[in-house]
């Protein structure tokens, strides 16, 4: 066959190759082939450059030694290839012509070429090169692509050459080779063609399927799974994490994951430390290679090593959300395509949780304007307690998606926190937990007057005085109610599965709770006022029906003695009348026989008397430290220490005094003050005690 049919032939050969689009290992070994049967050469080696310019990879051989030479890396230094890529013109070299090398080898023989073999690698003089290396000539031509040189394709040794009449290389077999060396450009130009085509299309693919999934929801949970759904159908993974910032942006909280367990998925990562600091800092999406080099690396699943990983950024404008985390069990499993995909759909995440979270940020507004106006209107429009407690808790339910509430009051009293309404908790168990002030999270909460958003109920130190996590709940959202600068008591929202409340969610249930605070101060005081007022109307029914029974009119100040002490709830009274410059005892309930108060006390004497003096009521929490009551020495002998005197006035002038007792310590309020006032004014006693007789 002719050179010129076996040109022909090579040509199809590889072109049929080039048409199947198959490995550019598999064109590259055609045309070492060709290279080798064209030239009729002992061996044939096509070499690329490696990255820094400085080594040479033996890419494909035919010929002796091939299995060996494939895959070799020398210096590009050590081999004929060095002033082929310097110059970018063909090399030919034949041992037995040194002249024919032309400028290549002036001087004398002595000159150097550098030789690469399996077994060799170094400079040798002409006269060594066929002795050392069994090399007689060669040929090697450039591989270029894009003006630049990035290899060789060389023929070693014509085959008959030994002859001295036999043919050696000849223009012919150099012009063969370059026209080779362009078809091996050409496959390595198509190749990198079709491969970036191959990852336009995946990667428009996947930011189609992405763009698909995650626009086709505006709820951020179903767009969360969207964004690993998409990433995991496209990229091999171990383990795909998805982590947003909290509120304080201080740590990554797993908001999707694939591939962890129960316990992995409540791991936190802070963002001060490790890998995910410079990729929040930065911006850049980080591809790690081999995660035993980067000791700041942190493995989400504690069960395996993952070996490689790519982290990239959700960002919407210039605001960092969080970030996306890919790893696998293998090294080297992610490259620069793989990294530029993830960071594509990261991008697009970034956007589409921002659109979800305002769309739910605007949802949730006006849900919360509307259940704010219902619950005022609610708890506005009724006096009664309970009804108001129930608004409450239905709105406070509703709005924060909590299975758990309790409403906890104050009791003066006992000076503990009372619950007074609850939804899915035992009473009888939850009335422990929160008794004392200061202790335990709802304690805490009402001693320093600051809500509490509390994700691990369990965990919180102030927790153990006052056991929540018994009652089954996991997370608590607590705040006070106040009144003013009072504060009435606290509001629980609870869930029984862990889960961080927003600061957004703490205004709400502020809002509520102090517009509920209003509300129930104002049905309790009217439900106090109801109740009082029927106690009066009870107690005035009493009088009546005393008085116009009665037969004897000295026994009517007992009657409204004893009803003194019934209506403040106290321990002792004494009824004094007015005779000139004298208080006169007039009546007593609950005094002992042995103990009976002061028959006489003179006109501004003591604590009666300073009463009659002035017409004005008096107050005493402690008795023994006012020295207006040593006057009275029975009060020696008398264990009573508080104290409450309201004058009796006919008209304007004061015609007798009421005295009250109390053996336990108690701060008369201003209301029981003016009770008691009414209650002897409508029971018209100082026009009685002002009667002549009595």
């Amino acid at each position: 066959m002719s050179r010129a049919a076996q040109q022909r032939a090579a040509i199809r050969r590889l072109t049929e190759a080039l048409a199947k689009a198959g490995p550019v290992d598999e064109v590259q070994q055609i045309v070492v082939d060709e290279a080798r049967r064209l030239t009729n050469a002992s061996s044939s080696a096509l070499c690329l450059l490696a990255e820094g310019r400085d080594l040479l990879d033996f890419v494909a051989v035919a010929g002796d030694n091939a299995e060996q030479i494939v895959g070799l890396r020398i210096r590009l230094g050590d081999s004929l290839s060095e002033t082929v890529i310097e110059s970018g013109v063909p090399l030919h070299l034949d041992t037995r012509n040194p002249a024919e090398t032309g400028s290549l080898f002036t001087g004398v023989e002595e000159e150097t070429v550098t030789l690469r073999t399996p077994t060799l690698a170094r400079s040798l003089s002409l006269s060594e090169l066929e002795s050392q290396t069994g090399t007689h000539s060669a040929i090697v031509v450039p591989l270029c692509r894009g003006g630049r040189t990035i290899g060789t394709l060389s023929a070693l040794n014509k085959i008959g050459e030994l002859d001295d009449d036999s043919p050696a290389f000849d223009a012919d077999d150099i012009e063969t080779l370059q026209m080779l060396a362009e078809i091996a450009s050409a496959s390595r130009t198509l190749t990198q063609t079709a491969h970036t085509s191959r990852e336009q299309a995946r990667e428009l693919a996947v930011l189609y399927d992405a763009a698909h999934t995650i626009a086709g929801s505006l709820d951020v949970q179903s767009v969360l799974d969207s964004v690993l759904h998409a990433i995991c159908t496209h990229l091999e993974y171990h383990t795909a994490v998805l982590l947003l910032l909290n509120d304080e942006r201080t740590h990554l909280f797993i908001a999707a994951e694939r591939g962890l367990n129960t316990d992995e998925r409540e791991i936190q990562f802070a963002v001060q430390t490790g890998l995910s600091a410079s990729v929040l800092d930065t911006g850049l999406p980080r591809l790690i290679a081999d995660t035993d080099e980067e000791p700041d690396f942190i493995n989400p699943s504690e069960r395996t090593h993952s070996l490689s990983a790519m982290l990239a950024p959700l960002r919407s404008r210039d605001e960092t959300h969080g970030l996306i985390m890919v790893t696998s069990l293998q090294r080297n499993a992610y490259q620069p395509d793989d990294l530029k995909l993830l960071a594509a759909v990261s991008l697009q995440a970034g956007i589409a949780i921002e659109n979800a979270w305002l769309y739910e940020d605007a949802q949730r507004q006006a849900e919360e304007a509307a259940a704010l106006y219902d619950l005022s209107q609610h708890v506005n429009a009724t006096l009664h307690l309970d009804r108001v407690l129930d608004f409450v808790a239905d709105s406070v339910t509703t709005l924060l998606k909590v299975d758990k509430f309790a409403l906890l009051l104050y009791d003066k009293r006992t000076e503990r926190l009372v619950p007074r309404l609850t939804r899915s908790l035992d009473p009888l168990a939850f009335e422990f937990p929160d008794t004392g002030i200061g202790e335990g999270i709802a304690g805490w909460v009402y001693e320093w007057q600051t809500p509490q958003a509390v994700a691990d109920v369990a965990a919180d130190a102030r927790n153990r005085t006052a056991p929540l996590d018994q009652s089954g709940v996991a997370s608590t959202l607590c705040v006070p109610m106040h009144v003013g600068e009072d504060v009435i008591g606290i509001i629980h929202a609870m869930s029984s599965k862990r889960r961080l409340f927003t600061v957004a969610e703490m205004e709400l249930l502020y809002t509520i709770a102090n517009q509920a605070a209003v509300a129930i101060v104002n049905a309790m005081l009217y439900q106090e006022a109801r109740s009082k007022s029927l106690e009066m109307r009870r107690y005035f029914r009493r009088i009546a029906h005393a008085l116009g029974s009665s037969l004897d009119a000295q026994d009517s100040p007992q009657l409204l003695a004893d009803l003194c002490v019934e209506i403040i709830r106290a321990d002792r009274c004494a009824l004094y009348r007015i005779e000139g410059d004298t208080l006169h005892l007039q009546a007593t309930s609950h005094f002992r026989s042995q103990s009976p108060p002061d028959a006489m006390v003179a006109l501004g004497s003591g604590l009666s008397g300073w009463v009659a003096r002035r017409g004005q009521s008096l107050v005493l929490t402690d008795l023994s430290a006012d020295p207006r009551s040593h006057h009275h020495s029975w009060l020696q002998r008398e264990r009573l220490t508080s104290y409450l005197a309201v004058p009796l006035k006919a008209g304007r002038r004061t015609v007798g005094v009421v005295e009250i007792y109390t053996q336990e310590p108690r701060e008369f309020t201003r209301e029981e003050v003016q009770l008691l006032t009414m209650f002897t004014r409508r029971a018209r006693i100082a026009e009685k005690i002002a009667r002549e007789p009595i």
